[in-house]
Order: structure tokens, then sequence, then C-alpha cells
């Protein structure tokens, strides 16, 4: 007891006068900056087309900003301690939440996935806000069991009955991306916190099959990872977006066509303001371009990983690894979808794609790193 005390009186020592940390909010500057570019550029047409508006998106991209950046300054002076005390009824209260896509009432489906909940003319994906709420449950629920986390009883078994639950109703969605994701996570987040590798060994194999049978079953996720394999498959059919995704990145050569001048943008590739974005990136700024992004991503997770390393807590350093990990490993699958490294997911780009959830989301991780970044002071 004693020594929880204590541990409440250091965090209420955190100062409105600590400042954190100055990169993370620099490079989240750049993304925006460059995301609004980038959304502007590819929304341009589409809304034109679909909304009789050329700015029709483009204006709602900047609300879901300037709420995001409400959000993320909100988070940013919530101290850790309060993230850790309202896990719980955080993440029972996302997890219901992630129910609503199926519900006719509230529900809105799109090319056979109910994702998304209307909310008068928006609508919102609840899985981008269970991915936080996830992470802030794993990671005080693992803090709350560190001395018996060998034991499966406490550590493995409880976390893998939370991503189950996470997992389950992603799929009946389906949302088989997210789902990745989340699993990813979960076991990452258990590595780090101290569970036997062996233990996650098992578990990283039990969730390899679990994939390769979720990717057998369905007709559609087949055909994608045989696209994967071979893109001349059906290059007219299935594979037709990863084809046009070649092309749109691989035409932009060393130095791209010039900001603006994206051909593909125009029709030829489906989903050129969202999941794949990045392709347009290649295009218009070339390989240098892409590779900026690239070096900003890794950058963004350098500092994540350097907070989580230098925070005094448990719970602090899981958070910040949880946190930079859903920023950077999204990142890093949508990159990699694109390029032709993965199979496709539905996974956007953090910041730079169009998607009022994505960008809420996005921001309120921000807001967390740097809320935990003001916790590193020398106490």
């Amino acid at each position: 007891m004693a020594a929880k005390r204590k541990q409440k009186r250091q965090r209420l020592r955190v100062r409105s006068s600590d400042k954190p940390d100055p990169w993370i909010g620099t490079l989240t500057g750049l993304f925006l900056i460059i995301g609004l570019l980038l959304v502007f550029d590819t929304t341009y047409w589409f809304s034109e087309k679909y909304f009789d508006d050329g700015y029709h998106m483009i204006a709602k991209h900047v609300v879901s900003i300037a709420l995001g950046l409400v959000g993320m300054f909100v988070l940013s002076r919530c101290r850790s301690d309060l993230l850790e005390r309202y896990a719980q009824p955080l993440f029972v209260l996302t997890a219901a939440m992630l129910l609503l896509p199926l519900l006719p009432w509230f529900g809105v489906c799109s090319k056979g996935a109910c994702r998304w909940v209307a909310v008068g003319p928006f609508n919102f994906q609840p899985a981008e806000f269970a991915k936080v709420a996830f992470v802030i449950y794993v990671a005080a629920a693992l803090t709350r069991k560190a001395g018996h986390l060998k034991d499966w009883r406490y550590g493995i078994g409880p976390t893998l009955i939370v991503i189950g639950v996470v997992v389950g109703f992603l799929m009946m969605q389906p949302d088989f991306g997210t789902a990745v994701l989340i699993g990813a996570m979960g076991i990452a987040l258990m590595f780090l916190a101290g569970v036997p590798t062996w233990q996650l060994g098992l578990l990283g194999s039990a969730g390899v099959g679990a994939i390769a049978a979720a990717v057998i079953v369905e007709p559609y996720r087949l055909r994608r990872f045989l696209c994967f394999l071979d893109p001349s498959e059906d290059p007219a059919g299935a594979c037709y977006q990863l084809i046009q995704s070649y092309r749109t990145f691989g035409s932009g050569r060393l130095t791209g066509i010039g900001v603006g001048a994206s051909r593909q943008k125009a029709g030829w590739l489906p989903e050129a303001h969202n999941d794949f974005v990045f392709a347009v990136v290649g295009e218009e700024a070339g390989l240098l371009g892409a590779v900026v992004i690239v070096v900003l991503f890794g950058l963004l997770a350098y500092r994540g990983f350097r907070i989580a390393n230098r925070h005094p807590e448990m719970f602090g350093q899981l958070l910040a690894a949880g946190v930079t990990l859903a920023l950077a490993l999204q990142a890093l699958i949508n990159m990699g979808v694109v390029v032709g490294l993965l199979p496709t997911k539905g996974l956007a780009l953090p910041f730079l794609s169009y998607g009022g959830s994505s960008m809420l989301v996005s921001l309120a991780l921000i807001g967390i790193l740097m809320s935990l970044s003001r916790e590193l002071r020398e106490r």
C-alpha cells in the first residue's frame, strides 16, 4: 500500500509546465500537412463525380482533423493513472460498440462489409476506436498481473480471451485487417511484459493457422492471397487493384511526375484516397517521396519506443509501446500492401488516408504518447 501511495504521489507531480516530446508534435504536424495535400489531391475528382462538389470530402477531412486535435490536446493533459483506472469500462464500452455496425438501424454496409455506424451526416468506424481501448486495457491488465505472467492462467490466458473477443467481433463485420493487427499488438505487448516466449511461440503458431483457415474458407480472401503470389492470375478481376497499385507507384520512378499530376487517381486506382494513397505518393513524389514518408514513420516509431523505454512505470512503458505499435505497424502493413510485400488488406495509412475515424484515433494515440512523454522528467 505504501508503494502504491508513493507511486500515486509521483504521478501527481506532473505539472502543467512539463512539455511533451517536441519531436512527436513536429512529426504529427508534418503528417497532417502532407495528409491534407494528399487527401485534397486524391478526393477532388471523386468528390466532383459523386457529390457534385470537389471540396466535399476535404471539408469533412478538415473537420476530422479539428476534432482530432481537440482530442489529442485533452489526452495529452490526461495522466496515465487515469487511463489505467478507467481501462476496463472503456474497453467494455468499445467492445459493445463493435456490435453496432451489425444492427440494421445503426450499421452502414458497403462492398460486403458492415463496419460503419451512421451519426447524422457522418459515419464512424468502431474498429478504429477499439484499437485505443484494447491497448490501454491490455497494458493495464498485464501491469496488474506483472508478478504472475509466467503462469498462463494470469498472463497469456486472460489476454488471449480479450484478443479473442475483439477479433471475434471484428470478423463478424468482417474486418480481417484490423483483426490481424489487434492479434499482433496483443502478442507484442505480452512479449514486452515478460510472458514466456515459448507460450507466445505456441500462440503465434496457432494464430498463423487461424489466419490460414480464415483465408481458405473465404473465397475473396483466397483470391487476394493468390493475387499476392501472382498478380497475373486475374489482372482484370481480383488482381486489378494490386496491379494498378504497382503501375501507380512505379510510374513515378525516382522523383515523381509532380504533386497533383497523378493520372491514376482519376478512377484507375480503386481507393486511391484511402487504402492506396501511398501508391499516389510514389506516383507524384517518386521513390524519394515514398522514402521520406517511411523515414517519418520510422522517426515516430523511434520516439514512441524511446518514451516506452524511459517511462518509470510498467503501465506507461506498455502503453507507449502499444500506442507506437498501433501507428507504426498499421503504417507498415499499409505500405507493404501497396508495394506488394503483403496480401491486400483494408487498412488506412495513419494521418495520410482519407477517413474521419482513422484521423481521430491516430491523433488520440499521439495525445497519449504526448502525455506519457510529460512523465519522463526526473522525479
